[in-house]
């Protein structure tokens, strides 16, 4: 009896084992077809105003009523983050894979489109579009400034239409400039840039001029400042960190500063005596009050690895201790101002340790930890309630693309965690025609009051995650332990 108990048992593993491998089959003919979407959904042609050639749809959405942003609506945008990121997506993919002929199209239409965001070497999350009203009483100026604003959302006041017209940032700049680094890598002189020269003559040489060097991050570091953000305050901790700040722009400073006057402002944010007024026709930093995001000092060390330039830039050292700090204290759905999804810190912290910040593997063993212990039984991973009802898609998208970046670069992460969590994307798939996606998760917000009812969601931006997920997991070096039907 008890052979025939153990034989059975055998059995059973053999069969549970034989039905959790996945077909490499199956793998490669699903990243071929979302390559595919990608290409047939990028906007074809420009409509000024409404959609630009080369960007792929996003839309902005209220989760639910917010003063001055009204009720639950949602509209097609045209901002860089999006373009930019999903750009970056691609060329890794093609730099990891050069007979994915088929992205190359898709970033020759693409690049030119994130170039209207730059303001020489800075980016804009939004572009310069003419105002949707007047934003002073009385005489407007003479010519009417253009402003940053949404393509489509109907802001009506003049205050948050002023409040919309937002600085350049770290990181959207960050992006920017990594998919220039990624555009001459893949493409040297075939394509210009639109910066300040149109010659090519020495591409490398110049781009010292036309990427971003560390200088301009180091520019906005938190140190011997004069004010701080009432969220980094709350939930952050870590003053005085050293990091890199979001905005690239002058913030308001008091003589003295204190949270008391802080809270004070922001009480009175409609009055023009407060800091968080927003000026007509000048960009605005949200609140008056610069910020320090986890995920936004890990992107920027993400393109400073890319870039050969960590071990210059004097925001390291902060960015890794910040970033550390809210690690250690399990921050993940705090970690963000931006970024509600607390799966997207981790992912964003392995982007920069995949490109070489090897100072960040104490914050990524932290995180493998809390991978390892939230992930769920069918293999998925779950935001915050509050967050998309959990967003457990792209919080499955986000984790997995961590779990394989941080064991690329030699961390433990068991096999059957990467196995249970690509079934789960696989079934969540949809399939259109020969085309397959997934549906748009929220992977941006717009932050503090907001972070948890603005929300930016994206087919193609998801779809570009999964697919490189796909990619990575197919090219693990024991793939072929852990799959069946490899020819």
């Amino acid at each position: 009896m008890g052979w025939l108990y153990f034989f059975l048992l055998l059995f059973s593993s053999f069969q549970t084992a034989a039905q959790s491998k996945i077909s490499f089959d199956t793998l490669q003919n699903d990243l071929k077809e979302a390559l595919q979407f990608l290409a047939d959904v990028q906007c074809k042609e420009t409509i000024e105003g409404k959609t630009y050639a080369g960007e792929w749809p996003a839309y902005m959405q209220m989760h639910k009523r917010f003063v001055m942003l009204g009720t639950r609506q949602k509209y097609r945008d045209s901002n860089s983050f999006t373009t930019s990121g999903i750009y970056n997506l691609l060329s890794e993919m093609y730099l990891t894979d050069t007979s994915l002929t088929q992205i190359l199209p898709m970033l020759r239409a693409s690049f030119p489109e994130i170039q209207s965001y730059a303001t020489s070497q800075q980016y804009n999350f939004w572009k310069l579009l003419p105002p949707n009203r007047d934003l002073q009483k009385g005489p407007q100026p003479s010519p009417v400034p253009w402003v940053r604003r949404p393509t489509h959302y109907k802001l009506r006041s003049r205050y948050i239409n002023n409040a919309a017209n937002v600085e350049n940032d770290a990181d959207d700049t960050a992006s920017g400039n990594l998919a220039g680094l990624y555009h001459y890598q893949i493409f040297g002189k075939q394509i210009s840039l639109r910066v300040e020269s149109d010659s090519l003559s020495d591409f490398r040489g110049a781009s010292e001029h036309r990427l971003a060097s560390f200088q301009l991050f180091d520019t906005y570091l938190d140190t011997l400042r004069k004010n701080r953000h009432w969220y980094n305050y709350l939930f952050n901790g870590c003053a005085h960190s050293g990091a890199y700040m979001t905005w690239l722009g002058q913030e308001e400073a008091f003589n003295k500063w204190s949270i008391v006057k802080t809270f004070g402002h922001n009480q009175i944010f409609y009055l023009k005596q407060s800091i968080c007024y927003p000026k007509p026709y000048r960009p605005y930093i949200p609140y008056g009050t610069n910020d320090v995001d986890a995920v936004v000092n890990a992107n920027v060390l993400a393109y400073l690895a890319q870039k050969g330039e960590l071990a210059s830039s004097r925001g390291t050292t902060g960015a890794h201790r910040f970033i550390y700090h809210q690690a250690v204290r399990k921050r993940w759905s705090r970690a963000g101002h931006y970024y509600p999804n607390r799966y997207h810190f981790h992912y964003a912290v392995s982007r920069a340790l995949a490109a070489g910040d090897t100072a960040l593997i104490p914050t990524a063993r932290l995180m493998l930890q809390h991978l390892m212990e939230s992930q769920r039984q069918a293999g998925s991973y779950r935001s915050r309630r509050r967050v998309n009802h959990g967003d457990e898609l792209q919080s499955t998208t986000y984790a997995l693309l961590a779990l394989l970046n941080f064991r690329k670069i030699g961390l433990n992460v068991p096999q059957t965690s990467l196995n249970q969590a690509v079934k789960f994307l696989l079934n969540q798939r949809q399939r259109v025609d020969n085309k397959v996606f997934w549906r748009g998760g929220v992977y941006f917000s717009g932050g503090t009051v907001v972070r948890n009812v603005l929300y930016f969601t994206s087919d193609a931006y998801t779809t570009a995650l999964v697919a490189q997920a796909l990619q990575k997991y197919m090219m693990q070096e024991n793939l072929s332990q852990s799959i069946t039907g490899r020819d």
